[in-house]
């Protein structure tokens, strides 16, 4: 029956023996944010986008809204202060996430 084995483990057995965490993965929302913040530098500094069109293009990318975007930003914005004084080329962006299409 629909439900049992959850009833059998918590009510019989005395608890879920779960040791796996479920959620978020900290190391993986922190490369999402790097990537990001360089994609943000990108059409910004290197490509010379409007502030409106790079959030247009990093919602359609991220697939997250404007105000996440802009919220991650600013959260962020000791990684966009580093890039920008590291004043990384295109060719940084290109061997660092070649997955992306960086010569738009």
């Amino acid at each position: 029956m629909r439900g049992q084995k959850l009833y059998n483990e918590i009510i019989k057995d005395g608890g879920v023996t779960s040791t796996h965490r479920k959620g978020r993965s900290n190391s993986l929302l922190h490369k999402r944010n790097e990537c990001l913040i360089a994609r943000y530098y990108f059409y910004g500094y290197l490509k010379n986008k409007s502030y409106e069109e790079t959030i247009r293009l990093l919602v359609a990318e991220f697939f997250l809204s404007p105000n996440t975007i802009v919220n991650l930003v600013q959260t962020n914005v000791g990684l966009l202060q580093a890039l920008k004084d590291k004043g990384p080329t295109q060719y940084y962006f290109v061997h660092r996430w070649p997955h992306f299409r960086w010569m738009t």
